[in-house]
């Protein structure tokens, strides 16, 4: 049995949200968000520590959405895979024949009332009068907003609870044999207590008060004794302690802690659950609290494969994100004001995308999937400059919340396929790139037919070259921005005339194709990364390498690229920055700014171009 899909109508941020769940599943985004809130709506069905005055409404848990508050709030939670017997047994005629069952939670602003409702689809409910089923089905939660120590100590005492059911009688046996031990020990123990100076001198000082009250008090002494402690109270209120190279130590620091509850937590979730005889749901709030990077990210794998059922993470940390695919990740996000998740949570184009990724996946930061917006960039010479760029020019990306990203390469496709998934606004630069091939020599030619004419009739002749063999040119930057708006069919044929940078700009494509291209956030070098940037400040940078000529310039910047990139970075003067940023180097950061002030997100949709006609 697992959460399939949750539906939120008029409840807190959410307006009108489908949110698609997997079977371990991370919820993502920023503060405020309202991952709290998809996790509430989830407990005030399924959490048994909560009361059923916990899970009345408030007059707060109604959206309001321009200064009008919506009149009736639903919460539905689509389950599938109904298997186990116990669920089954509790759920009875509300599961369908292929094991789903629809839980809905509804409530009125009029007079706070709210309604449960069971049944095997959304149009199929009956209304139900208490949440008996938590008998069986429920969720264990742990709070972002933790006492370590409080939740350590009930947790302890939960798990001895339990873990005194799970012995066999002649471990029960033993265990009665040695309670009798510790209750002698703990009578001697008393007396090594009363010994105590400190203590014989208190308990002195409330006795002789204690004669002057009452002449019945007269032969009658108090103590601090371990006698009066029963031993089960004595058990009860043990500690967690550690031993660390063979001696005895406290427990230690926050993260350490934080480790030893999600321990503790899972040990006593294992001892709980019975797949026979309940189904268990596992949420968690931040697990990351206090914890190293590198434990961030073994906790993240533990909770999803240690966990018996399915599992529920928010986070704010890359490196537990760095542990999920994609497809298992619910990013939230704000929309005209109303919190929505991103291609409505998990799906599978996210993870057909993912796995184009390939072996490049471990190439994409997990600080990916956080940002309001990403740019991309081929290789590691964009990435410097752009972050010194931004950086001379006081252009704050962390205050956007904005991230630098190179692909690698130019595969920007699967790339952007992702992000687009996850409706991450992002924008690319890449370069013009032209390159020759060798194909079948098949194409028009033109002769003129008659040389006395002046207006130069021309007739098309058809030639077929079948055996040989001609050079023709590829548009690959042009087909590659085809290809990252999924434009296959419009992408550019092949020419037979040598092209360069003066001829493509010069095409009248170009203007109607460069145009659509920056309005999806595709930014195209005029030929290519050291030609542009030596074309818009040529002296600043010629000053700054030492050279004489624009020649030079570039030769050095395209001899290792990223070194000598480092070095024009820490050369250049200021007003080198300036010119570049102000040129078309700055539009791709410039549009997702605007994008994300406008709070807007590109349509990638499909745009008429003029048909190809041979360059001349």
């Amino acid at each position: 049995m697992k959460i399939d899909k949750v539906i939120l109508k008029g409840f807190r941020n959410y307006q009108d949200a489908t949110i698609n769940f997997n079977n371990n599943t991370l919820i993502i985004g920023e503060n405020d968000i309202g991952k709290t809130n998809l996790i509430y709506a989830l407990r005030l069905m399924l959490d048994r520590s909560l009361s059923e005055m916990d899970i009345e409404p408030s007059e707060l848990d109604f959206h309001v959405n321009d200064g009008v508050q919506s009149e009736v709030l639903e919460i539905i939670i689509k389950f599938v895979d109904i298997k186990e017997e116990a669920a089954l047994s509790i759920l009875k005629e509300h599961v369908s024949d292929d094991g789903v069952c629809i839980f809905k939670y509804t409530a009125s602003k009029e007079n706070l009332d709210y309604k449960l409702y069971l049944g095997q689809s959304e149009s199929d409910l009956s209304e139900i009068q208490s949440r008996y089923y938590l008998k069986y089905i429920n969720l264990k939660y742990i709070s972002s907003q933790r006492d370590l120590s409080k939740f350590i100590s009930k947790e302890k005492k939960q798990l001895l609870k339990i873990s005194k059911t799970k012995i066999t009688e002649e471990q029960e046996k033993l265990d009665r044999d040695n309670l009798i031990t510790i209750s002698k020990q703990l009578v001697e123990l008393d007396d090594k207590v009363a010994q105590l100076e400190y203590v014989k001198t208190a308990t002195q000082e409330v006795n002789l008060e204690l004669k002057k009250l009452a002449y019945a008090h007269d032969d009658y002494d108090v103590k601090l004794n371990a006698s009066g402690i029963e031993v089960a109270d004595f058990i009860n209120k043990l500690q967690l302690g550690a031993i660390s190279g063979g001696s005895n130590v406290m427990l230690g620091g926050d993260g350490r802690n934080n480790q030893i509850l999600i321990a503790l937590w899972k040990a006593l979730s294992v001892f709980e659950h019975d797949s026979n005889d309940e189904v268990v749901f596992y949420v968690i709030e931040e697990p990351e609290a206090h914890l190293h990077p590198h434990q961030q990210r073994k906790l993240a794998s533990y909770l999803s494969s240690e966990l018996p059922s399915q599992c529920l993470i928010t986070t704010h940390s890359p490196q537990i994100a760095s542990s999920f695919s994609p497809s298992s990740i619910i990013r939230l996000l704000k929309k005209g004001g109303i919190t929505i998740a991103a291609n409505n949570g998990c799906t599978r184009e996210l993870e057909k995308a993912w796995k184009e990724l390939g072996y490049r996946m471990s190439i994409i930061p997990a600080e990916a999937f956080f940002s309001s917006g990403v740019f991309l960039v081929e290789g590691p010479s964009e990435e410097i400059l752009y972050k010194e760029l931004l950086l001379k020019n006081k252009v704050d990306i962390d205050y956007y919340n904005l991230s630098v990203f190179a692909v690698g390469g130019i595969q920007f496709k699967v790339f952007s396929a992702v992000l687009r998934a996850l409706e991450i606004p992002f924008a690319l630069r890449t370069d013009n790139d032209i390159k020759t091939i060798e194909m079948n020599c098949n194409f028009s030619s033109f002769t003129r037919i008659n040389v006395l004419n002046p207006c130069y009739v021309y007739k098309r002749i058809e030639v077929n070259y079948k055996d040989k063999k001609c050079k023709k040119w590829q548009y690959l930057g042009v087909n590659r921005c085809y290809g990252i708006l999924n434009k296959d069919s419009e992408k550019w044929n092949h020419s037979l005339y040598p092209l360069d940078r003066a001829k493509i700009l010069g095409d009248k494509r170009w203007n109607p194709f460069e145009k659509m291209i920056n309005s999806k956030g595709i930014f195209m070098s005029d030929r290519d990364l050291e030609l542009d940037l030596v074309g818009v400040a040529s002296e600043e940078i010629k000053k700054a390498l030492g050279k004489t000529t624009d020649t030079s310039s570039v030769e050095f910047l395209k001899t290792s690229k990223a070194l000598n990139m480092q070095v024009l970075m820490a050369k250049i003067e200021d007003e080198g920055f300036k010119k570049i940023y102000e040129s078309s180097f700055g539009e791709p950061i410039k549009y997702l700014i605007k994008l994300l002030s406008n709070n807007t997100m590109p349509v990638i949709e499909s745009i008429s171009l003029v048909k190809e006609e041979a360059l001349t």
